[in-house]
């Protein structure tokens, strides 16, 4: 009888913890870019983005304010996590358009596909987000593809 228990707590123990490693990251908080643990690459980087999350699975919606050299910028996104497609409105560097985009987990990381017009040049933006085991560290890997080339930037976010 006391081997029996002992084993269906450790059935039950290890079960627990299998399903908390495979839960999905929760990225609600206000975050700050880190800019010293950041790569822009070509791009400008920008003084200060703060981004505020509210996360609740499937849906995501995010609010980013932006400072920086190429103006201020602030845009509200809303996304679900499970491949249908979202419309969102983005405003930057005195343009605004609608942008289509599919958002789907990859594992613990979240992908995100969208593309869009800026002065007849087609570009695409994917992005993975990842958050660090302990939750204080949100990092998005942006893959930008343009006529002319492609490049990546990581942004690193640290949580408030």
């Amino acid at each position: 009888m006391k081997n029996a228990l002992s084993t269906a707590a450790l059935v039950l123990l290890v079960s627990v913890s299998a399903r908390a490693q495979n839960a999905m990251p929760n990225f609600s908080g206000t975050w700050t870019l880190d800019l010293a643990k950041s790569d822009f690459g070509p791009a400008p980087p920008p003084d200060s983005v703060v981004m505020t999350i509210d996360h609740k699975e499937p849906s995501l919606k995010s609010t980013t304010v932006q400072k920086g050299q190429q103006g201020d910028a602030a845009n509200e996104s809303t996304i679900t996590t499970d491949g249908k497609e979202n419309v969102n409105r983005l405003r930057a560097a005195g343009m605004e358009q609608d942008v289509k985009s599919t958002s789907k987990w990859n594992g613990k990381r979240l992908t995100t596909e969208r593309g869009f017009e800026i002065q007849g040049m087609s570009i695409g933006m994917n992005d993975a987000w990842e958050l660090s085991d302990d939750g204080k560290v949100l990092t998005i890997v942006r893959e930008i593809n343009t006529p002319q080339g492609s490049f990546s930037t990581r942004m690193a976010f640290n949580k408030q």
